[in-house]
Protein backbone atom coordinates (compact mmCIF):
# COMPACT_ATOMS: atom_id res chain seq x y z
CA UNK A 1 0.00 0.00 0.00
CA UNK A 2 1.53 3.16 -0.76
CA UNK A 3 2.11 5.63 2.13
CA UNK A 4 -0.63 8.45 2.17
CA UNK A 5 0.22 9.95 5.41
CA UNK A 6 -0.60 13.44 6.27
CA UNK A 7 -0.60 15.81 9.26
CA UNK A 8 -4.08 17.34 10.94
CA UNK A 9 -3.48 20.53 12.65
CA UNK A 10 -6.47 21.12 15.32
CA UNK A 11 -8.69 24.68 14.21
CA UNK A 12 -9.34 24.45 18.06
CA UNK A 13 -10.67 22.87 21.44
CA UNK A 14 -13.75 22.48 22.73
CA UNK A 15 -14.45 23.17 26.94
CA UNK A 16 -17.14 20.52 28.33
CA UNK A 17 -17.54 19.10 32.30
CA UNK A 18 -15.88 16.14 31.22
CA UNK A 19 -12.61 15.25 32.66
CA UNK A 20 -12.71 11.38 32.48
CA UNK A 21 -13.54 9.19 29.86
CA UNK A 22 -16.27 7.57 31.88
CA UNK A 23 -18.06 10.72 33.13
CA UNK A 24 -19.11 10.93 28.75
CA UNK A 25 -22.46 10.53 27.85
CA UNK A 26 -22.42 7.72 25.19
CA UNK A 27 -24.04 9.65 22.46
CA UNK A 28 -23.57 13.67 22.60
CA UNK A 29 -27.05 14.36 20.67
CA UNK A 30 -28.92 12.97 22.71
CA UNK A 31 -27.69 15.29 25.68
CA UNK A 32 -28.53 18.21 27.37
CA UNK A 33 -24.60 19.43 28.23
CA UNK A 34 -23.49 22.23 27.44
CA UNK A 35 -20.06 23.22 25.65
CA UNK A 36 -18.00 25.46 23.96
CA UNK A 37 -15.39 25.08 20.81
CA UNK A 38 -13.55 27.55 20.86
CA UNK A 39 -11.47 27.92 17.59
CA UNK A 40 -8.34 29.57 16.87
CA UNK A 41 -8.63 33.05 15.72
CA UNK A 42 -7.76 32.70 11.86
CA UNK A 43 -10.23 30.72 11.54
CA UNK A 44 -13.29 33.06 12.52
CA UNK A 45 -13.94 33.76 9.24
CA UNK A 46 -15.25 30.12 8.28
CA UNK A 47 -18.16 30.44 11.30
CA UNK A 48 -19.60 33.27 8.57
CA UNK A 49 -23.41 31.57 8.43
CA UNK A 50 -23.82 29.50 11.51
CA UNK A 51 -26.65 31.09 13.63
CA UNK A 52 -28.46 30.17 17.02
CA UNK A 53 -30.71 26.88 16.71
CA UNK A 54 -28.19 25.27 13.85
CA UNK A 55 -27.13 22.12 13.79
CA UNK A 56 -23.42 21.24 13.15
CA UNK A 57 -21.03 18.24 13.36
CA UNK A 58 -17.80 18.98 15.03
CA UNK A 59 -14.91 16.24 14.07
CA UNK A 60 -12.55 16.14 17.28
CA UNK A 61 -9.77 13.29 18.08
CA UNK A 62 -9.93 11.31 20.92
CA UNK A 63 -5.94 12.40 21.65
CA UNK A 64 -5.60 9.34 24.48
CA UNK A 65 -7.79 6.58 22.79
CA UNK A 66 -6.00 3.22 22.22
CA UNK A 67 -5.10 3.01 18.76
CA UNK A 68 -4.42 -0.42 18.22
CA UNK A 69 -8.10 -1.35 19.31
CA UNK A 70 -9.71 -3.37 16.46
CA UNK A 71 -12.60 -5.54 18.38
CA UNK A 72 -14.48 -3.78 20.95
CA UNK A 73 -17.62 -4.76 23.18
CA UNK A 74 -15.91 -7.54 24.36
CA UNK A 75 -14.60 -9.12 21.32
CA UNK A 76 -18.02 -9.07 19.76
CA UNK A 77 -17.87 -6.29 17.38
CA UNK A 78 -15.31 -4.68 14.87
CA UNK A 79 -14.25 -1.31 15.76
CA UNK A 80 -15.46 0.24 12.25
CA UNK A 81 -18.98 -1.04 13.05
CA UNK A 82 -19.55 1.54 16.24
CA UNK A 83 -18.34 4.91 17.26
CA UNK A 84 -15.75 3.85 19.62
CA UNK A 85 -13.30 6.42 20.32
CA UNK A 86 -10.52 3.26 20.46
CA UNK A 87 -9.65 2.91 16.80
CA UNK A 88 -6.63 3.45 14.57
CA UNK A 89 -7.58 6.99 13.85
CA UNK A 90 -9.67 8.31 16.77
CA UNK A 91 -11.59 10.96 14.89
CA UNK A 92 -15.03 11.52 16.02
CA UNK A 93 -17.73 12.93 15.19
CA UNK A 94 -20.73 14.85 17.24
CA UNK A 95 -23.54 16.64 16.16
CA UNK A 96 -24.35 19.62 18.82
CA UNK A 97 -26.99 22.40 18.29
CA UNK A 98 -25.36 25.55 18.55
CA UNK A 99 -26.70 28.09 21.16
CA UNK A 100 -24.66 30.96 20.03
CA UNK A 101 -22.12 32.13 18.19
CA UNK A 102 -19.44 34.66 19.61
CA UNK A 103 -16.23 35.80 17.94
CA UNK A 104 -14.45 32.62 17.77
CA UNK A 105 -16.45 30.77 20.23
CA UNK A 106 -19.69 28.34 19.70
CA UNK A 107 -21.68 27.78 22.60
CA UNK A 108 -23.34 24.35 22.04
CA UNK A 109 -25.49 21.98 23.19
CA UNK A 110 -24.76 17.92 22.72
CA UNK A 111 -21.24 17.53 23.67
CA UNK A 112 -20.21 14.74 24.45
CA UNK A 113 -16.22 14.96 24.36
CA UNK A 114 -13.81 15.30 26.88
CA UNK A 115 -12.47 18.58 27.60
CA UNK A 116 -9.95 20.13 25.99
CA UNK A 117 -10.48 17.36 23.21
CA UNK A 118 -8.54 19.34 19.79
CA UNK A 119 -11.19 20.38 17.41
CA UNK A 120 -9.88 19.27 13.49
CA UNK A 121 -13.07 20.66 11.79
CA UNK A 122 -16.48 21.75 11.71
CA UNK A 123 -19.26 20.18 9.08
CA UNK A 124 -23.11 21.05 8.52
CA UNK A 125 -24.68 18.21 8.97
CA UNK A 126 -26.47 16.50 5.40
CA UNK A 127 -29.79 17.64 4.69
Amino acid sequence: MTDHSFEIDPIGVVRTPFERPADTPKQGVNEATEGEVVLSREYEPGLEGLTSGDSIDVLWLADDADRSTLRVRDGERGVFSTRSPHRPNPICRTTCRVRAVDGTRLAVTGVDMLDESPVVDLKAPMR
